[in-house]
């Protein structure tokens, strides 16, 4: 029963992205004619449109900037914030704890008017900045909850032996325990860049009088009033998942350790 319900799950998870491989060489017309059709005509031109004609290449590069520098922020200063949550006094931790748990569970809509007013307000509406200190401010109260288990998980002694040859905190978090959480970091770097990089909603608010543009905003421009340009549209989308399948790849083993690692104390 377990290999059914795995397997169903392969394929529900799978099938998507076979759709979208295959009609990403389909021409428009025959999208419509049959949606469910292998391709009869391989029309690789599509992602030539999507790259050269609708610019999704710019946009990647700009999502890539905008989610990367967000990604990079969230990390540095989510494991700050975990070892100090985890490891050294900090007064009301446990509320703390408590009011950064409690925003994962407001909707993004809820701040998307306050949010406008504040970057208007500064100035930053359409810039990179605009995406990247919300984003930062998004994905960090988890970073930091995630990561500030982890290091409660770690014994005691690795901080203890630390101290005791003479180590400050400064030196004790960078020699000690960085080395250490390469596990919880790939797993909040995964958690943080998928979510950010198909972000649309701030995306299309923040960006809406401005040139920037990121990939999931820019694959509006193959949608008009009256007809979808499935073809390029699929292959844009296409192009979208290879820099998530790649990240990844190359994170795995660290995702699995982080997402354990933290189960049992030791």
């Amino acid at each position: 029963m377990s290999r059914i319900i795995t397997l169903a799950f392969v394929l529900t998870t799978v099938y998507p992205i076979l759709f979208v491989l295959l009609t990403s060489l389909k021409s428009t017309d025959e999208f419509y004619t049959n949606v469910w059709s292998y391709p009869h005509h391989f029309q690789w031109n599509n992602y030539s449109k999507a790259l050269f004609d609708a610019h999704i290449g710019v946009y990647f590069t700009t999502s890539l900037i905008i989610v990367g520098i967000s990604v990079i922020c969230i990390l540095i200063l989510g494991a700050l914030a975990g070892y100090a949550l985890a490891r050294l006094h900090v007064p009301y931790r446990n509320l703390i704890l408590f009011l950064l748990l409690s925003t994962t569970f407001l909707p993004s809509e809820t701040v998307i008017m306050p949010l406008y007013i504040m970057m208007s307000r500064m100035k930053l509406v359409g810039t990179y900045l605009s995406l990247i200190i919300p984003y930062i401010g998004w994905a960090l109260p988890i970073t930091i909850v995630i990561i500030q288990r982890f290091f409660v998980s770690l014994p005691n002694e690795l901080i203890e032996s630390a101290r005791m040859d003479g180590c400050t905190e400064t030196q004790t978090f960078r020699k000690v325990m960085a080395p250490l959480m390469l596990p919880a970091l790939a797993t909040c770097a995964i958690f943080s860049f998928v979510s950010l990089w198909g972000e649309l909603l701030w995306a299309s608010i923040a960006l809406s009088m401005s040139k920037v543009r990121t990939i999931p905003f820019g694959i509006l421009n193959f949608q008009s009033q009256f007809q979808t340009d499935w073809g390029p549209m699929a292959a844009a989308i296409a192009l979208i998942l290879i820099p998530l399948m790649i990240f990844f790849l190359f994170t795995q083993k660290y995702f699995v350790q982080g997402l354990t690692g933290g189960a049992v104390k030791g």
